[in-house]
């Protein structure tokens, strides 16, 4: 039988999203005897390599770690170092490992690996897939990120495209990416959406009583509009800000920001500024704790910029409807997570810079506990039929028998 060679940057034990999400398909279909070869950097997201060995095989997976610089994040030329340490070792990797007849599943990070991977493929007559969780350069250029030149962005545009017509398939997480992908000509017949998922065993909906953290954090009593995960550049804060702001008065509710990211400074230094006693940060929770963290909210807040839509999903969506939390979405009003809202009935949606809005919807849910439980059973409701992992993860076995 063909073997499948999945490329991402990162893999078990790492518990960043990617990685996470990498980590559940390609066990799952190991236990579904198919042959699954993982390529990955020897490095963990949060830096460091935590002794990871060089080749191992965990769970029926067999993981090839390749050595790579590691500048960091925050230096551009180290991360493009970082990039091209990567893309050279991963291709000497690919190029021995794969097999013709073989399929290659490349993810998105770095970015560009499936110009890479896509060429190698071709010469050694296997198949390709793209798994896309976000769109570069066009997330890049909507953030009107300075560095790189824009007509570089645009030529890298186009052989990332080039490498998606010439694959035989790409997977996108959601509608509205799959529509950006056929204005950019790619054929719709060579895009399959399967969304994200969250783990319904570890996370489940907590009632507020046998929440732990509730008294931990002195927050009993108190009505909680939480934001958790990533506070990156493509999330849009200022309409959550100016709403803590006028609500600041309101000793009954209480905002946190659990996570951390390139944003979190800009957060805790306006709320610093403005002098506001209703805000509060705590960091990222361990895996194992997601279902409190989670649950803790009454309301959760996700937040994209409207320029963004279409380039990402937040991946926060599926483990606050796994909680079973009611969800106000502040973006654009056709944006990607817009649609289960609505449809699944378990929150609302407010325009970016609709202030008012936002207070208004935070001030109903508040005086009404009825709804709020009605809202989060029906997130809850939504993620069991159509997020839960077992769903997509059966819809990947499906699609990759179907392929080899």
């Amino acid at each position: 039988m063909a073997k499948i060679i999945f490329i991402n940057r990162f893999f078990y034990p790492d518990h960043s999203a990617t990685s996470q999400l990498l980590s559940d398909l390609a066990f799952y279909l190991a236990r579904n005897n198919v042959e699954i070869d993982v390529i990955c950097a020897r490095q963990l997201y949060s830096g460091g390599n935590d002794n990871l060995e060089s080749n191992e095989k965990v769970n029926g997976v067999n993981i090839h770690r390749i050595k790579t610089t590691q500048f960091g994040r925050n230096w551009l030329p180290g991360r493009l170092f970082d990039y091209l340490s990567y893309y050279i070792n991963m291709s000497i990797c690919l190029i021995r490992l794969l097999k013709a007849g073989d399929l290659v599943i490349c993810k998105t990070d770095p970015p560009l690996s499936s110009v890479i991977t896509v060429s190698i493929a071709r010469f050694k007559q296997a198949k390709h897939v793209n798994w896309i969780q976000d769109l570069f350069p066009e997330v890049f250029m909507a953030l009107g990120m300075k560095g790189i030149p824009l007509f570089l962005l645009r030529w890298i545009q186009l052989i990332r495209n080039w490498s998606f017509k010439k694959s035989h398939l790409t997977v996108v997480i959601g509608q509205v990416m799959k529509n950006k992908l056929i204005s950019e000509g790619v054929d719709e017949s060579k895009i399959q959406v399967i969304p994200n998922w969250s783990d319904s065993e570890n996370i489940v909906p907590l009632e507020k009583e046998n929440n732990p953290l509730r008294k931990k954090w002195n927050l009993e009593n108190k009505f909680i509009v939480g934001y958790s995960g990533n506070m990156g550049r493509v999330h849009e804060f200022d309409t959550i800000l100016q709403a803590a702001k006028l609500l600041n008065d309101d000793h009954k509710i209480k905002f946190i920001f659990i996570g951390g990211g390139p944003k979190k400074g800009y957060i805790e230094d306006w709320v610093k500024k403005q002098n506001l006693n209703n805000v509060l940060f705590y960091p990222y929770q361990a895996y194992s704790d997601l279902r409190y963290s989670l649950s803790l909210p009454d309301v959760h807040l996700i937040s994209l910029n409207p320029e963004i839509e279409g380039y990402c999903v937040p991946s926060k969506f599926y483990g606050v409807t796994a909680a079973g939390r009611p969800i106000i979405f502040i973006g654009n009003e056709k944006g990607e997570l817009t649609f289960p809202i609505r449809n699944g009935d378990f929150g609302s949606n407010v325009i970016s810079g609709d202030v008012q809005h936002l207070v208004t919807e935070i001030i109903t849910m508040a005086s009404d506990e009825r709804k709020i439980r009605t809202l989060g059973a029906h997130a809850r409701n939504m993620f069991e039929s159509e997020f839960d992992k077992p769903i997509p993860l059966k819809k990947w076995l499906l699609l990759i028998e179907d392929l080899i």
